[in-house]
C-alpha cells in the first residue's frame, strides 16, 4: 500500500470540527478521502490487534455516496471493515459508535453548511471527536498512503441499527406520554428528516414535519436551526405545543414556542440549569457556555445561585470542560446543548428538545409556559475576511483597540475577537446594554481588523 510521497499532495488539515470543505475540492476530492480512510485505518491498527470495524452513516448531501466509497476504500486497504447505517444524525452516529462494537465513526457532513459543502467527523470508540493529538498523527500519515483507486470498498448496509437509538430515547423518556399534543419538527432536509419524526411518534405525537425531504440539494436552505422564523407560522396555526428546528446533522436545536417564541442555545440552558439545580443534578451548582452565549445569561444564572463558566467556541470546548470539571450541563447559543447521561454526553438537538418536552407543563400549556427568558445584552457580530491569520493578541494595533472598547463598556459590555475554524473570517463581536455604543464599537472595530490582516 506505500509508496514514495507525491510531491504535490498536501496533508489535509482538520479543523475546529474535523474536515469541511467544498465537496469535489481538497481536502473534499476523492484522492485525498481514500488517504484519510487508510490513515485511519493504520491509526487504528497501531492501536491493538482486534478486529477492526468503523461505523459509517451521512446527512443526505448529493456527495455523500461518493465520499463514503473513498473513505471505505481507503479503510479496506487497511483491513479495517466498515458498516453504513446511511441517512443519520451526528448524535445517532456517535451514540451507535460507543455502544456498538465499533473502533470509530465517521459522520460525512458539513452540518449547517449548504449542499455543495461536505465534511468527515471522526470519532472514537467512546463517541467522543478525536483530540488535536489523534488528528494531527493522522494528518501525517495520509502522506504514506497511497494505492489502487479502482479497489472496492467492502461496507456493509446496515440501517437497522438507528432501531437501537430510538430505543434508548424511549429508555431516557420514561414518563414522556404525547398522546394529543402536536410537535412541528424541521430537520432542515438533513440527517434527521425521518429520524426525528419517527422519534417523535413514537412517544405519541402528533408531527407536522417540515422539510423533511431531502434530495441531496436542499440540505439547509431556508429552513431548519438557521432559519427558525420559517416555522413560526406552522408551530402556531397547528396549535403544537413545541417546534424544533434541527440543522442539517441533527446536532443542533432551535426551537419555537406555541407562542411564536424563538429559542437559542442560551435559552434553553436558562430553562434547564435551574430545573437541574432544583432536582440535585447540576454538580458544583455550575453550568457551560461559550464566550458568544449572552452577558444577560450569566447574570441570569448568577440570581439562581449557578455559576457559568465560559470556553473558546465549539462544542468540543464545552464538552472537554464539562468533563474535566464533572459538570452536566453545557451549551453553545448557537443551539448545541450537552447533557450528561449516565457518564456520557449527549450533545443531540433531538434529545436536547425531547429534555424541554418533557418538563412539567408542556404537553397541557405550551412549551411558552416553562422556558425561561432573560434580559439580553444586544450583540453585534461582524464577519472581517482576512488574508492570513496571526495570534490576535500579538497585534499591538487590534489589542489597543479591544482594551480602549473595553474601558468605555465596562460592567455593561464586552468585545470577543476569534478566527473562524473553517473561513478565512475574523469575526468580530461587540455587545453592550446600549446598542447604539454597540453599533458604534462594532464598525470601528471590524475596520481596524480589515486594516490591519486584509494584506
Amino acid at each position: 500500500m506505500s509508496s514514495p510521497r507525491p510531491e504535490r499532495f498536501q496533508p489535509p488539515r482538520f479543523g475546529t470540527d474535523g474536515l469541511r470543505g467544498r465537496a469535489g475540492d481538497p481536502p473534499l476530492d476523492p484522492d485525498t478521502l481514500r488517504r484519510v480512510g487508510a490513515a485511519l485505518g493504520l491509526w487504528l491498527q497501531r492501536r491493538g490487534p482486534d478486529a477492526k470495524r468503523v461505523l459509517l452513516g451521512n446527512d443526505g448531501r448529493d456527495s455523500a455516496p461518493w465520499i463514503l466509497d473513498a473513505l471505505a476504500q481507503g479503510l479496506s486497504a487497511t483491513e479495517v471493515g466498515s458498516v453504513d447505517v446511511g441517512l443519520t444524525t451526528t448524535p445517532a452516529l456517535a451514540y451507535l459508535t460507543r455502544t456498538e462494537p465499533f473502533v470509530a465513526g465517521i459522520m460525512i457532513s458539513a452540518s449547517h453548511n449548504p449542499a455543495e459543502d461536505n465534511g468527515v467527523k471522526v470519532f472514537d470508540a467512546n463517541g467522543r471527536k478525536l483530540d488535536d493529538e489523534a488528528e494531527r498523527a493522522i494528518e501525517r500519515l495520509t502522506s504514506d498512503c497511497a494505492f489502487d483507486p479502482g479497489a472496492e470498498p467492502r461496507t456493509r448496509i446496515k440501517p437497522e441499527l438507528l432501531d437501537r437509538y430510538v430505543d434508548w430515547l424511549g429508555n431516557r423518556f420514561p414518563s414522556l406520554q404525547l398522546a394529543g399534543a402536536t410537535v412541528v419538527v424541521d430537520a432542515a432536509n438533513g440527517g434527521g428528516s425521518e429520524l426525528a419524526p419517527h422519534v417523535l411518534r413514537a412517544f405519541g405525537a402528533d408531527v407536522v414535519a417540515v422539510a423533511c425531504e431531502p434530495d441531496g440539494a436542499n440540505i439547509n436552505e431556508g429552513c431548519g436551526a438557521l432559519h427558525p422564523k420559517s416555522i413560526v407560522a406552522t408551530t402556531r396555526e397547528s396549535g403544537a405545543v413545541l417546534g424544533i428546528c434541527l440543522d442539517g446533522d441533527g446536532d443542533r436545536c432551535i426551537l419555537v414556542d406555541d407562542r411564536g417564541g424563538i429559542h437559542d442555545g442560551d435559552d434553553i440552558l436558562a430553562t434547564l440549569a435551574p430545573q437541574m439545580l432544583q432536582a440535585g443534578r447540576l454538580p458544583g451548582a455550575t453550568a457551560v457556555a461559550t464566550v458568544m452565549s449572552n452577558l444577560g445569561l450569566r447574570r441570569m444564572l448568577a440570581d439562581c445561585g449557578i455559576r457559568l463558566e465560559m470556553t473558546p467556541v465549539g462544542d468540543r470546548h464545552v464538552a472537554a470542560r464539562m468533563r474535566e470539571g464533572g459538570f452536566a450541563l453545557g451549551a453553545e447559543q448557537s443551539g448545541h446543548v450537552l447533557i450528561d447521561v449516565d457518564g456520557a454526553l449527549a450533545g443531540d438537538g433531538l434529545f436536547a428538545a425531547l429534555t424541554i418536552l418533557a418538563l412539567p407543563g408542556v404537553r397541557e400549556h405550551g412549551a411558552a409556559s416553562v422556558i425561561r427568558t432573560f434580559e439580553r445584552f444586544p450583540q453585534k457580530l461582524v464577519n472581517v475576511r482576512v488574508a492570513h491569520k496571526p495570534p490576535l493578541d500579538q497585534n499591538a494595533a487590534i489589542q489597543a483597540a479591544v482594551a480602549a472598547i473595553e474601558r468605555e463598556l465596562g460592567e455593561d459590555g464586552r468585545v470577543v475577537l476569534r478566527y473562524s475554524g473553517t473561513e478565512d473570517l475574523c469575526r468580530v463581536m461587540v455587545e453592550a446594554r446600549d446598542a447604539s455604543r454597540m453599533e458604534r464599537h462594532a464598525a470601528s472595530l471590524a475596520r481596524i481588523v480589515e486594516e490591519e490582516l486584509r494584506t
